[in-house]
């Protein structure tokens, strides 16, 4: 979807309270349905995957640029981004009206970087939806709002990494200290470690589950999985401490267990490490590890290095 001012309406308005500078923008794309019939916006697949097509445009009279990101296989997935042109700290609501449909999302206060597309929030339309909108003239309206501050939310930002550091510390000594362990967690090798029910629950809900329940888990207090030694490892170091210092080590494996454990910061670290690893020869292996495991930003990522000429890739078919 190319940045065509026909196909769209933006308005802004801005406003001061205090020290805090309030940016309103309304995006408008008319008769949104009718729009994903056109042949710009015609499905181009790549290894089987529909190619993302994208609308950027510059807001006006702010520091903002907003991005609208279309893509997805069998399912049309409907990313939104924002960029801002200076760093700051700023919070941010988003309202995505489609139809008889309303999304409202919001991020608080946090300290943005200039220039860096940020992620808010995606939707997903089915194939069932497209062809029950085809006709419809409903415009897709997305109301921002950015509350970017200059006082004191802006130490606060600061206070609450550091915050987080110290917190990251102690419950990483947690993990190092089994004497208030209640629970063993194995490798497939039979590597045993010794942790703690409450936090395993509160950082994924499919660790939650084995002791939600009458499971063996929650009877024998040992949890038995699949995952190499050191990828179980590398878990454990995100669940209690929010980091994977080695995650370029195996990132796709581990990105397959942060899937199977829907710990969906580490899936986005992992990402990460195996865009920072792409080439020519494994960008159709990676496209489709990252569709394997749901890893849209992966799959716009690797799309885009396969679509702008920067791998040429060849497909050999052998003959047995």
């Amino acid at each position: 979807m190319e940045d065509n001012p026909k196909w769209y309406t933006i308005t802004q308005d801005k406003s001061t309270e205090g020290k805090t500078d309030i940016y309103k923008v309304k995006w408008t794309i008319p008769m949104f349905w009718k729009l994903l019939k056109t042949k710009p916006m015609a499905a181009e697949l790549i290894a089987g995957v529909r190619a993302p097509k994208y609308s950027i445009i510059q807001v006006p009279g702010t520091p903002f640029q907003l991005m609208v990101g279309f893509f997805g296989l069998r399912t049309l997935l409907i990313d939104f981004y924002y960029l801002s042109s200076t760093s700051s700290c700023m919070r941010w609501n988003l309202e995505c009206i489609l139809g008889p449909s309303c999304n409202t999302f919001m991020k608080d206060f946090m300290k943005i970087q200039a220039n860096e597309w940020q992620y808010c929030q995606g939707v997903k339309l089915t194939n069932d939806n497209l062809d029950k909108g085809s006709s419809s003239a409903e415009p897709l309206i997305l109301s921002f709002k950015f509350m970017v501050t200059h006082a004191e939310k802006a130490e606060a930002c600061n206070n609450t990494h550091l915050a987080y550091i110290q917190l990251s510390e102690d419950f990483g000594n947690l993990l190092n200290d089994d004497s208030l362990s209640d629970v063993t967690i194995t490798s497939a090798e039979g590597v045993e470690f010794r942790v703690h029910k409450s936090v395993l629950a509160a950082r994924s809900k499919v660790l939650r589950a084995h002791f939600e329940h009458n499971t063996k888990e929650s009877i024998t207090n040992v949890v038995e999985t699949q995952w190499e030694t050191e990828v179980l490892r590398d878990v454990l170091m995100f669940v209690y401490k929010g980091v994977v210092p080695r995650v370029d080590d195996a990132p796709d494996k581990l990105l397959a267990a942060a899937d199977y454990y829907q710990l969906d910061r580490c899936k986005s670290l992992c990402e990460e490490a195996l865009y920072r690893r792409l080439t020519v020869e494994n960008a159709v292996d990676t496209l489709q590890l990252a569709e394997m495991h749901s890893a849209k930003s992966l799959v716009q990522s690797t799309l885009g290095f396969i679509q702008n000429g920067r791998a040429k890739l060849k497909f050999n078919i052998e003959y047995k």
